[in-house]
């Protein structure tokens, strides 16, 4: 079977072997591993992962060294951060569009990228990733603690806002799909380490019946849905699966229960990631990490509906090491 395929039966939860596997990276530790690999690589290919995703979040304008608009008009300062980077400026002052104009999402850099990959990578899980696709796209336009403000003293307006983020992605979930993807993966942080970043009533208010619709958009074009927020999210785990989501990514060891979440909803959502990279891969050895690696392969697998991967994208603190350790073991199951 193509690696597309055994992906797909761990989505049904069924028991695969080798478990699909995938890695991503940040800017800043592709660079460290290229020097210590002495060479370029394709961090898709060359890692052996089961996943390609056609990104939202490239092919932005650069205004200046290190500085880059995105498609709704918000500058991200990439010079301490080369991944995400920092909103600068955001361009909604105060509850109000003030003239501002959505963007078109029929015409975008992500349509090339997906037909490129589909060329590139065909025996592949194909994903469109919408980066910042609700909550954090509606703060990236107003600010963080403003949006937090308007969702008490201005709502109407966060409603509005929320709306016309929600159309944007649903042309670009349609568009997308026409193409040939698999999989819609969205990315909304609605956690920190400690709980909801919002009370979850607000999170029902405000988030919710928009996630749905965007998520029956991507069922109705037989797609599945991958949904990524870190933090502690546990109790929005039911919402999550009601709105339509079969994969939660990235499954943190540091602020949840990884074994007692998943024999909770066993066969309900699959989980994909699991690998600290908050301390076993900066801070363990080779071999922790393998048996890390072992560990999540023996307990948390087993049945189907789990991917095997770091617990957020790789960053440059991780050792290489630690790095070829989990390839080592994702490789020769």
């Amino acid at each position: 079977m193509s690696k597309k395929t055994d992906f797909i039966a761990a989505l049904r939860h069924q028991e695969t072997h080798p478990v699909p596997f995938s890695v991503k990276f940040t800017v800043e530790a592709y660079e460290r591993y290229s020097h210590h690999l002495q060479q370029s690589f394709d961090p898709v290919r060359d890692t052996g992962s089961y996943v390609v995703a056609s990104h939202t979040n490239q092919g932005w304008e650069q205004v200046r060294p290190g500085y880059y608009k995105d498609y709704f008009g918000v500058i991200w300062n990439k010079t301490k951060d080369k991944t995400l980077g920092i909103v600068e400026n955001p361009p909604l002052k105060g509850p109000s569009f003030n003239n501002y104009r959505f963007p078109d999402a029929a015409h975008l850099p992500v349509y090339c990228f997906i037909e490129e990959n589909n060329k590139k990578y065909p025996d592949l899980f194909h994903m469109l990733s919408i980066g910042f696709t609700l909550f954090e796209r509606a703060w990236s336009l107003t600010g963080m603690e403003e949006l937090m403000t308007y969702m008490l003293t201005e709502p109407a307006f966060v409603h509005d806002l929320l709306d016309h983020i929600t159309e944007y992605n649903i042309t670009l979930v349609e568009n997308a799909a026409s193409l040939g993807i698999d999989c819609v993966h969205t990315a909304d942080d609605w956690g920190s380490q400690h709980g909801l970043l919002m009370g979850k009533d607000m999170w029902e208010e405000f988030i919710q019946p928009r996630f749905k619709k965007l998520c029956e958009t991507a069922k109705r074009h037989n797609l599945w849905v991958s949904h990524h927020s870190c933090g502690k999210v546990e109790e929005l785990i039911p919402s999550m699966i009601a709105c339509g989501v079969d994969v939660f990514d990235p499954f943190q060891p540091e602020v949840m229960n990884i074994v007692k979440i998943r024999n909770t909803y066993r066969g309900k959502i699959a989980f994909w990631g699991g690998l600290s990279v908050q301390k076993t891969l900066p801070y363990g050895t080779p071999e922790e990490v393998k048996e890390e690696c072992k560990k999540l392969l023996t307990e948390i697998a087993p049945g189907g509906g789990y991917i095997l991967s770091p617990s957020h994208s790789l960053t440059g603190d991780i050792p290489p090491e630690n790095i070829d350790a989990f390839l080592e073991v994702a490789n020769h199951q």
